[in-house]
């Protein structure tokens, strides 16, 4: 008796993931594939079975209409810090008031139509488990642990506390100092269930003890995290708003770049010749010196800068650099989950076609999360990850700056929105 109750548990948790779904009448949307045309997708067992012009039976498949909307790829969201401290729903600011926020979160991360994450805070790996166990609604989650800083670094917020202080109190950074130090912190990453680890190269906006352009971290202690990243078969992102510790990062084996503000041609050559992503934040990055509520000094920050990103991404974009979308969004006042998608519309603001753009935040993120192989396009075989949304975003890229135009949202398979 005790095996059948566990099998009708199992059976209704995923219910939906089992029964068939096509979908008709749909503008498909799909850079990766070059496809922007009407098609119908025939998805069964959580994958795609069949991408055609028409397709007139499917046996028992549920069927939704999508006529007069676009089918696309799932957003992948390259750059998130899901449990912070500026949420709208948060309740106090201890690790668990934070933790119970982020579960809320994430509710209205999907219903943007986010269907993956690079994580980088504290509890990532935790979410993941409880998001593929069926517990709570959430996106796909790639876990990169507590972004790490030195201490006077980007990520050290309050210089009041000592380091070991500061690192028992904060989700997102993590200080270390030292090549052991790098050593032992980054394998604290990997046994807390980090998938890839992200430093802190330069200075940045949000910090109040560096400067944008310092250069952060020694050579050897780059390379030491490289080298211990390397062994769990992944890589190192470096948050870069400076050049020259842009520059470094490169030189000692950085393998993705994080928001890329200041770059110059010598960057963007350094990272085509290695192969190197950039990762947009421009909606913060272009935004950031006209949000309310921030610390003066941020605002002084920001407006030193102006509109230095979109150069850089000019820079990157006549030099083919792999551009990935992400948000930087903690869904807070000034960064809400539901305009998650004015990214999109960011990135065109440098050059980008509405088509690059989508590509930024599909396929792109796909391949930034190592399952490019799995999900970021609609063809026959992968995960059946996507959206559908009003209209025509390669059109109207603006479409997607609300969530409201994001009627239907799959995972797996799974239909975790519908307001068709």
């Amino acid at each position: 008796m005790k095996l059948a109750g566990a099998l009708c548990v199992y059976r209704e948790r995923h219910k939906h993931i089992m029964e068939k779904i096509l979908i008709k009448n749909g503008r498909l949307v799909d850079p990766a594939n070059n496809i922007d045309e009407k098609r119908d997708i025939l998805i069964e067992d959580g994958k795609i079975k069949e991408v055609a012009d028409c397709i007139m039976q499917a046996g028992d498949a549920k069927e939704i209409n999508a006529a007069g909307k676009a089918v696309m790829p799932g957003f992948i969201d390259a750059h998130a810090h899901l449990c912070g401290s500026e949420s709208i729903h948060k309740t106090g600011d201890t690790p668990y008031d934070l933790l119970l926020t982020t579960v809320r979160d994430l509710k209205d991360l999907v219903d943007a139509g986010v269907t993956g994450v690079r994580d980088m805070s504290a509890f990532g790996a935790s979410l993941k488990r409880a998001i593929e166990a069926g517990l709570i609604k959430g996106p796909r989650i790639m876990p990169g642990g507590r972004v790490m800083s030195i201490s006077s670094g980007h990520c050290d917020m309050n210089p009041m506390l000592s380091p070991e202080e500061s690192n028992q109190r904060d989700l997102i950074g993590c200080l270390v100092d030292g090549p052991e130090d790098c050593y032992r912190k980054t394998r604290q990453q990997f046994r807390e269930g980090a998938q890839f680890i992200k430093i802190c190269a330069t200075g940045g906006v949000s910090s109040a003890v560096d400067d944008f352009n310092d250069i952060e971290f020694s050579p050897e202690e780059i390379r030491v995290i490289v080298e211990e990243a390397a062994r769990h078969n992944t890589y190192v992102t470096a948050h870069c708003t400076g050049t020259e510790g842009t520059k470094q990062a490169i030189k000692n084996g950085v393998k993705c770049i994080e928001h890329g503000v200041l770059l110059d041609e010598e960057c963007v050559q350094m990272m085509a010749e290695k192969n190197i992503p950039l990762v947009t934040t421009l909606s913060v990055s272009l935004g950031l010196a006209d949000m309310k509520g921030l610390p003066d000094y941020m605002t002084k920050k920001a407006k030193a800068l102006g509109d230095a990103s979109k150069h850089s991404f000019a820079l990157a974009h006549q030099y083919g650099i792999r551009v990935a979308l992400g948000t930087d969004y903690s869904n807070s006042p000034n960064t809400p989950f539901h305009e998650i998608g004015k990214e999109f519309y960011s990135l065109t603001r440098c050059g980008y076609t509405n088509m690059e753009a989508i590509k930024a935040g599909t396929i792109n993120g796909a391949y930034l999360m190592k399952s490019d192989d799995k999900f970021g396009s609609l063809e026959a075989g992968k995960l059946a990850d996507l959206v559908v949304v009003d209209g025509d975003p390669s059109e109207d890229i603006m479409l997607l700056a609300n969530a409201d135009h994001v009627r239907l949202v799959m995972i797996g398979g799974e239909i975790k929105k519908n307001t068709l």
